[in-house]
């Protein structure tokens, strides 16, 4: 064998093996994750969901996803029921039911959860309740959500369950930019230089 290809050949061995143990942990992860759903944990509940509903490391299970974040979200667990929601929104695993998926985010919304908030104001928004949607969104903002600071900011832009109030709007597109929310820095990046300097902080 050529001298110069062993170093290599260990190398390639080395990665294998350190493949094999990667593939191994998942392996048992799943297997574990899987195993306490079974037994009623909600958190591997609503994780063991997430697997089968993706197909990550298995094979992909609408129904059984659903089931596990129904079981989650009767329990409690906040991000399982924002989960459930989405399925009852995309009839994945269930019959589409909307209304099913407003009470999902409701719940999660009037327990101070942002995504339930943001969710809560979409599903107003779609039922054409504007003011309702402006008043979910202004309690993520408030909270500090950037993505409800950013969306409260595209209300005040067009005028969506609010008077239209462009410094209102430069006010909380700041603010969520301040914290790396993506559509916000983008949208003041596209601003004009005059508009930027009169940006509230």
């Amino acid at each position: 064998m050529n001298a110069s290809l062993t170093p290599l050949l260990i190398i390639l061995a080395a990665l294998a093996i350190v493949a094999a143990a990667v593939f191994y942990g998942r392996y048992l992860k799943r297997k574990k994750i899987l195993r306490a759903a079974k037994q009623g944990d909600p958190q591997a509940q609503y994780e063991a969901a997430l697997l089968l509903y993706h197909g990550h490391s298995t094979a992909k299970n609408w129904p059984l996803a659903f089931s596990y974040l129904k079981s989650a979200a009767d329990s409690g667990h906040i991000k399982a029921t924002n989960a459930l929601g989405a399925l009852y929104c995309a009839g994945h695993g269930a019959d589409k039911d909307t209304d099913k998926a407003f009470a999902c985010y409701e719940r999660t919304a009037q327990q101070g959860d942002f995504e339930g908030m943001i969710n809560l104001a979409a599903m107003y928004r779609a039922r054409k309740q504007d003011e309702q949607a402006f008043r979910w969104l202004q309690k993520a903002a408030d909270g500090n959500s950037p993505l409800g600071q950013r969306l409260l900011a595209e209300f005040y832009q067009t005028g969506i369950g609010v008077a239209a109030d462009e410094q209102l709007a430069l006010k909380y597109y700041t603010l969520a930019a301040q914290q790396g929310e993506p559509g916000a820095v983008k949208f003041l990046k596209n601003r004009t230089p005059g508009l930027q300097r009169n940006t509230p902080l």
